[in-house]
C-alpha cells in the first residue's frame, strides 16, 4: 500500500494539469475547473492554478506545447529554412554543358601540341604547349569553384553567351587535335618509308653484290672462253657467251624493276608504255616487259659492225680476226669495259636505257664519280661489257652470223622461239601454256641468234592468239 502512494500522487498531478489545459484551452474562458470525469467542481484545482501562476513562465502553457510552436522552435535553433533550388532553363544548361566540352577539348588539344613538340625535341614549343595547357587547366578549375558556390550563378554566366559559339569552339579544338595527331602520324610514317627505302638499297646492293660473286665462282662462267683461239671458234662458244650476256639482261632489268618500285612507280604502267597493247596474264609478268626493253635497246644496232654509232665508225672495217682480238684483249682485262670504243659504247647505252626521270627518282643525289662508282652503274657496266664481247665473237665467225626477233602477233615456232611463261617460274610460278596452235607472240624478251648451222632461239612472250596466215 505504502508503494502506491507516489503513483496515486502522480496521477492526481496529472489528472489536475489536464483539466487546467481544458480550462485554459476553453472558448468560454471561464475561471471554473471541472473534472473530465464529471461536472463536480475540484477546488484543489485553484491552488494548483496559484501555484503555476507564481512561476515566470514566458509563455502561454497551450502555445508552448502545440506541435507548430514546436517545430518553429526547432526551426529557430537550426538556422533559416533552406530554400527550393531554383530551376535552371533547359537553354541555360544546354550552354554550361557545352562550355565544359569546350573547356575539355581546349585541354586535350593544348596536351597533343605538347607531345607534338618532344619528338622532335622542341624547347621553345615544349614552353609555348606546357604553357597553353596550364592556362586551359585553369579554365576549367575556376568553372568547377563557381559552379561549387553557385551552381545557378555558373549555369547563368555559361549561359551569357551563345551555345553554338561554345559547340564551335569544341569543333575547332577537335579539329586542331586531330590535324597535330596527323602531324605525328604522317612524321612517324615517313620516318618508316625512309627505315624501308634504306633497308631495300642496302638489300638490292647485296643481292648485286652476291649475284657478281655468283658469276665469279660459278663453273662454265666466261672463264671457259679462256684461251681461245680464232682457229678453234665455234657455236658453243657464242652459245656460251649469249647465255652470260642474257643472264647479265635479265639481273639489270630485274635491279631497274626494283628501283622503280622503291621510286613509287607503277610498274604495270611501265609495262604497258614499253609494250603497248599487249596484256600481261600476270602481275609478275612487267619484269618479261622491261626485260625485253633492256634487251631491245641494248642489242640495237647489233647486226652492223659500228652498232651503228658515229664513235665507233673505225671498227667497220674491222675484219673477223681483228674482231677476235679485241674479245680476247678484253676478256682478260675487264677493267678496260670503260674505256676506248667499249666506254663510248657504255655511255650510248646508260643514257638510252636509264630514263633521265629514272635517274633522278632513284640517285637524285648521287652524280659524277659517285653514280659511276655505285653497285647500280657497276652491274650495267657488266651487262655492256658482255653484250659487247658478243659483238665481237659474232663478227668472228667465218662466214658471219644472223640475229632475229618475232614479230608481234606471229604464230609460236618451237624451232626459233621459246616462252619465257613456259621456262621462267620465278615470278609467279609455272603457267601450263595455251595451245601450240592458238598461241601468238606478244613480244620479243630477247633476240635469237643463227650461228652457221646452229641457231639460238629467242625468247619471247605469249599474250594473244596467233594470226591467222
Amino acid at each position: 500500500m505504502a508503494a502506491e502512494v507516489p503513483k496515486q500522487k502522480s496521477w492526481g498531478l496529472a489528472r489536475r494539469l489536464t483539466r487546467l489545459l481544458r480550462r485554459k484551452g476553453s472558448s468560454a474562458g471561464s475561471s471554473v475547473a471541472y473534472s473530465v470525469a464529471s461536472d463536480v467542481y475540484d477546488e484543489s484545482l485553484d491552488s494548483s492554478i496559484n501555484s503555476l501562476s507564481k512561476l515566470k513562465l514566458s509563455g502561454n502553457m497551450a502555445a508552448a506545447y502545440s506541435l507548430d510552436a514546436f517545430f518553429k522552435t526547432a526551426a529557430g535553433k537550426n538556422g533559416p529554412p533552406r530554400q527550393p533550388p531554383v530551376p535552371v532553363p533547359a537553354a541555360d544548361a544546354h550552354a554550361f554543358v557545352a562550355s565544359l566540352f569546350a573547356g575539355v577539348s581546349a585541354v586535350k588539344a593544348s596536351y597533343a601540341q605538347l607531345q607534338l613538340a618532344q619528338h622532335p625535341y622542341d624547347a621553345d614549343a615544349i614552353q609555348q604547349g606546357d604553357a597553353a595547357l596550364v592556362a586551359e587547366l585553369g579554365k576549367l578549375s575556376d568553372q568547377k569553384r563557381r559552379y561549387v558556390r553557385d551552381p545557378a550563378g555558373a549555369v547563368r554566366d555559361a549561359a551569357a553567351g551563345p551555345a553554338a559559339a561554345a559547340l564551335a569552339d569544341e569543333q575547332r579544338h577537335l579539329i586542331r587535335t586531330y590535324e597535330i595527331t596527323a602531324r605525328k602520324l604522317d612524321a612517324e610514317l615517313r620516318a618508316r618509308d625512309a627505315a624501308a627505302d634504306r633497308a631495300r638499297r642496302e638489300l638490292a646492293e647485296e643481292l648485286r653484290a652476291a649475284r657478281a660473286l655468283e658469276e665469279r665462282v660459278r663453273p662454265g662462267s666466261l672463264a671457259a672462253l679462256d684461251g681461245l683461239h680464232l682457229s678453234g671458234l665455234s657455236a658453243a662458244h657464242f652459245g656460251t657467251a649469249l647465255r652470260h650476256a642474257v643472264k647479265s639482261v635479265r639481273s639489270f632489268a630485274r635491279s631497274m624493276l626494283d628501283e622503280m618500285r622503291l621510286a613509287g612507280w607503277d610498274t604495270a604502267a611501265a609495262a604497258a608504255a614499253v609494250h603497248p597493247g599487249v596484256p600481261l596474264r600476270r602481275a609478275g609478268d612487267a619484269v618479261f616487259a622491261l626485260e625485253s626493253y633492256v634487251a631491245l635497246k641494248m642489242f640495237a644496232g647489233f647486226h652492223r659492225r659500228d652498232f651503228g654509232l658515229s664513235c665507233l665508225e673505225r671498227r667497220g672495217s674491222y675484219d673477223r680476226r681483228r674482231f677476235f682480238e679485241e674479245f680476247a684483249e678484253l676478256q682478260s682485262a675487264p677493267a678496260a669495259a670503260r674505256r676506248g670504243a667499249l666506254g663510248g659504247f657504255l655511255r650510248d647505252r646508260y643514257s638510252s636505257v636509264v630514263h633521265e626521270r629514272m635517274e633522278a627518282a632513284s640517285f637524285g643525289r648521287q652524280r659524277g664519280a659517285a653514280l659511276t662508282e655505285s653497285a647500280w652503274f657497276g652491274e650495267f657496266a657488266e651487262m655492256a661489257r658482255r653484250v659487247w664481247l658478243l659483238h665481237c665473237l659474232f663478227f668472228a665467225f667465218d662466214g658471219g652470223a644472223s640475229i632475229f626477233q618475232a614479230r608481234p602477233g606471229e604464230r609460236f615456232s618451237e624451232v626459233y622461239m621459246e616462252s619465257v611463261s613456259d621456262v621462267d617460274g620465278e615470278d609467279g610460278g609455272w603457267t601450263a601454256p595455251a595451245p601450240a596452235g592458238n598461241r601468238g607472240v606478244g613480244f620479243t624478251v630477247v633476240p635469237g641468234f643463227r650461228v652457221g648451222r646452229s641457231v639460238m632461239q629467242c625468247r619471247v612472250y605469249l599474250s594473244r592468239p596467233a594470226r591467222r596466215t
